[in-house]
């Protein structure tokens, strides 16, 4: 079946019409923002140039939106300027690379929106996340040394916030370089001159609140008690994976981009502008990465504090190739967001694209977790037998009825001349997967010309069947 491009009707707002999957089946915005849209298949199954495509215009012609794109390849950028030249508003797309002068300083936005130290050092951490999934000796042991990486941001934050009145990345890498490593140290004249130093001694001189006194203490025992008594070995691991962050931010094109001035942020999403990150990994590697995935975890935070109401633009966050900027937190946007008029549709290969980035068993959890949020499923041609076993087990099993039979040997010709069979006939009931897992890995048109530029996809919908009474179609996306 082939998308018909939906009838204007009017209704509630959040029921306007997108398209429609089939005549009597329609996705309305309604839907768009029940967890958003999962998008899987094998690379050159037509995902991104089919139902990739037709989303992402219906989506951009609905006037009342605003969005974070992060591009995955570096035609990601062209593809999406024609889909807003399309829908006449190219003013609504802001491009946000080295050269077009946007700059967005995410610690003071998210000093100046929120204000708390654990929301700062969860921003440092969640972004380093990026970073690491890359990292494929990572384990479940890891979560020791994130854990002890993430008190170490926390402390130096709370000291740096109370004696500067902000945060800067700069300032600190720079108090975390300057901690005594020994208590011999603490009483050195040198030491005690330095930037570490002055910075603690400028926060035990501010005026502090009854709960910042509190907080200033656990630090300021961290950093003179705790951290110069620590092993070398300990300390100089957690200082090492907090650093490596940290030299991500504080240097090149980065420290440009993200730790100077601010003339974009995600507010300009919510008055309904599209922000696209155009720094595809594939092209400027981490630094790719730790700029997406700065403003994506940014805008959800963001999307998440916002009093949405009706009327109000809603909030999209789009990656392709998504297993490139997933992190643990995406799970938990996607069971809040809704309310907020905040949804993510995410392009990538199979279960295996997640389950390598998100590592260790609570990584598989959180890869389910995000999987079992989308509201509706698209399933391009896969390349793996267990992405088509999970996608068949979504469809479910129903009672079928099996029919067999047999042939006893015949013992008088005489008897089979005259037509009496011995065959038996039996017959049995039990439940089998609706659609195989054949289904999915072939027979499905991939597009191209020898396709004729169709690509076929089966959609699932979680929670409400399609107008036919199943939870699935099967449909066709043009390419052209």
């Amino acid at each position: 079946m082939f998308l018909r491009k939906a009838k204007p009707q009017t209704r509630d707002a959040l029921d306007a019409v997108l398209f429609n999957w089939t005549e009597h089946d329609e996705f309305t915005v309604r839907d768009l923002l029940n967890g958003g849209v999962a998008i899987i298949g094998r690379s050159g199954s037509g995902k991104t140039s089919s139902s990739g495509k037709i989303l992402g215009r219906s989506i951009v012609r609905h006037g009342n939106s605003g969005g974070l794109i992060l591009s995955a390849k570096p035609d990601d950028l062209s593809m999406w300027e024609g889909i807003f030249r399309e829908a006449g508003r190219e003013g609504d797309l802001i491009v946000f690379n080295p050269e077009s002068g946007r700059r967005f300083n995410i610690l003071n936005y998210v000093m100046q929106c929120f204000g708390h130290t654990r929301e700062i050092t969860k921003v440092i951490t969640t972004i380093g996340e990026t970073l690491r999934s890359a990292d494929a000796d990572a384990t479940e042991n890891a979560d020791f040394w994130s854990k002890e990486q993430e008190r170490m941001i926390y402390n130096a934050v709370e000291v740096v916030k109370l004696a500067t009145g902000t945060v800067h990345a700069p300032h600190l890498q720079r108090f975390i370089t300057g901690a005594a490593h020994s208590p011999e140290q603490l009483k050195s004249e040198e030491w005690r001159k330095d930037f570490h130093c002055e910075l603690m001694r400028r926060a035990t001189d501010k005026s502090k609140s009854p709960m910042e006194e509190h907080d200033f203490a656990q630090a300021a025992d961290y950093w003179l008690s705790e951290l110069p008594t620590m092993a070398d070995k300990t300390r100089s691991s957690i200082t090492t994976g907090v650093m490596g962050i940290l030299h991500v931010f504080n240097t090149g094109i980065v420290r440009e981009l993200m730790s100077t001035a601010t003339n974009v942020s995600p507010d300009d999403m919510f008055a309904g502008k599209w922000i696209i990150v155009d720094m595809p990994p594939s092209e400027w590697g981490d630094i790719g990465l730790f700029v997406a995935a700065a403003w994506k975890y940014i805008t959800q935070r963001r999307n998440l504090r916002r009093d949405a109401r009706s009327g109000d633009a809603i909030n999209v966050i789009w990656c392709d190739e998504a297993q490139q900027f997933v992190n643990s937190h995406d799970s938990r946007y996607l069971a809040q967001c809704r309310s907020h008029l905040g949804c993510m549709v995410y392009l990538t290969q199979s279960l295996h694209s997640y389950y390598a980035t998100l590592h260790g068993e609570s990584g598989r959890h959180q890869a389910d977790a995000l999987l079992a949020n989308a509201g509706h499923k698209v399933l391009h041609a896969l390349g793996d037998v267990q992405t088509a076993e999970w996608a068949s087990g979504l469809i479910g099993k129903s009672l079928q009825t099996f029919t067999g039979g047999s042939m006893a040997p015949v013992m008088d010709v005489w008897e089979e001349l005259a037509g009496k069979s011995q065959y038996t006939g039996n017959f049995s009931q039990h439940y089998e997967l609706i659609l195989q897992n054949n289904v999915f890995l072939n027979g499905l048109r991939t597009g191209g010309h020898a396709n004729g530029l169709i690509c076929d996809a089966i959609v699932i919908r979680s929670g409400e069947p399609f107008r036919w009474g199943g939870n699935y179609l099967r449909v066709a996306f043009s390419q052209r």
